[in-house]
């Protein structure tokens, strides 16, 4: 992860969840997951990248025990923030930068999520590796990010990805090791481009571990 990314994300955890667009996206990303995946109240999820947790507690009534992994601090502290408050069982969130290190303890989960988060990685397919070596054989893997763009999403600094080709995700994705690719785009996300509003394209990829293309 870049490091001035979650710096920023950090100043932005105590209002992220008053933007009422987010919380509607994290409910559709989570509804399209939903709809590609079996999900089961037994499975244990990691949502990495987690922010605050939308896209986790979108999840949470539907599968079971959930950690939220995080490289900002500030995104972190707001997650066990709500998690406190709600008092759902079996939710956690850490602080942990997996481009950096893989998971400690070699914890493995039933379900990989991530939303928005690819575009902010320097290394694709070292993130990707390791969020393989964290799914259980047999589990799965579902990846939420912009479709291909002209760089207008972020202001002009930004040095990470503008959006993700469908040839680029299966190539990786199957480097790391997943197999039954499927890619759809799924969401819109509309933002001011020079004062004029501009509808950017979502995908939801998902994957498995084990189980051939």
């Amino acid at each position: 992860m870049m490091k001035y990314d979650a710096r920023w994300f950090a100043s932005q955890a105590a209002t992220w969840d008053d933007d009422p667009r987010r919380v509607e996206r994290a409910r559709r990303a989570a509804n399209a997951i939903a709809a590609e995946v079996p999900l089961d109240p037994s499975w244990s999820v990691l949502d990495y990248g987690a922010g605050t947790g939308l896209l986790a507690f979108a999840l949470a009534d539907q599968v079971g025990d959930l950690l939220l992994l995080d490289a900002s601090d500030g995104m972190v502290e707001a997650a066990r923030r709500r998690i406190a408050a709600c008092g759902r069982s079996g939710m956690r969130a850490q602080l942990h930068d997996l481009t950096q290190a893989p998971l400690p303890g070699g914890e493995r989960f039933d379900l990989v999520i991530s939303m928005m988060v690819l575009h902010h990685v320097d290394d694709v397919p070292v993130l990707l590796k390791r969020l393989f070596d964290a799914t259980n054989d047999g589990g799965w893997i579902a990846l939420l990010d912009l479709e291909p763009e002209q760089g207008e999403y972020h202001d002009p600094c930004f040095t990470g990805h503008h959006g993700f080709s469908r040839g680029m995700l299966r190539r990786t994705l199957a480097a790391a090791g997943f197999g039954h690719l499927t890619v759809r785009q799924v969401l819109e996300v509309e933002k001011q481009v020079d004062g004029v509003p501009r509808r950017f394209g979502v995908f939801l990829a998902t994957a498995r571990k084990g189980v051939p293309s």
